[in-house]
């Protein structure tokens, strides 16, 4: 098992040298804020407190409910593990995530979510070239 930084390296040209930092955008053109989590990026680690904690707060922005959310990481390769999940009565509940987007909640009010992002080897599924979390907060509000 590789250093940390022998790990790094074997990431070559296709990730970015900065650690990815999400756009997150309502299909309406509204953008969210994220809030960055911990990660392990170029050789270096940060850990931070959890997604709910991470977003006390935080002014939550205004979508309609059932909205498409979108997710762009900007990377030229795509992760192998991207986790959602919305925080319910303190209790995770994964989120369907596909080809970039998730369905928002259909219930007004705030909704908190947290994701887990990360990059293995190619030749080692066990060894992860970098990895990263965000988290950010919703008001879901009706159309007037």
């Amino acid at each position: 098992m590789g250093s940390l930084e022998e790990n790094a390296k074997e990431s070559g040209p296709n990730l970015p040298q900065e650690l990815p930092t999400p756009t997150i955008q309502s299909e309406s053109g509204i953008s969210i804020p994220a809030v960055q989590g911990s990660y392990c990026w170029g050789g270096m680690c940060a850990d931070y407190a959890g997604d709910v904690e991470l977003l006390e707060g935080k002014v939550p922005v205004s979508v309609l409910v059932g909205e498409n959310i979108s997710i762009n990481l900007s990377t030229d390769v795509p992760p192998n593990e991207f986790t959602l999940v919305e925080y319910v009565n303190g209790e995770a509940r994964p989120i369907s995530f596909r080809e970039g987007s998730f369905q928002f909640a259909q219930e007004k009010g705030t909704h908190y979510y947290g994701a887990f992002v990360d990059w293995s080897s190619p030749k080692n599924s066990q060894v992860s070239l970098g990895d990263t979390s965000f988290a950010f907060v919703i008001r879901g509000v009706e159309k007037k």
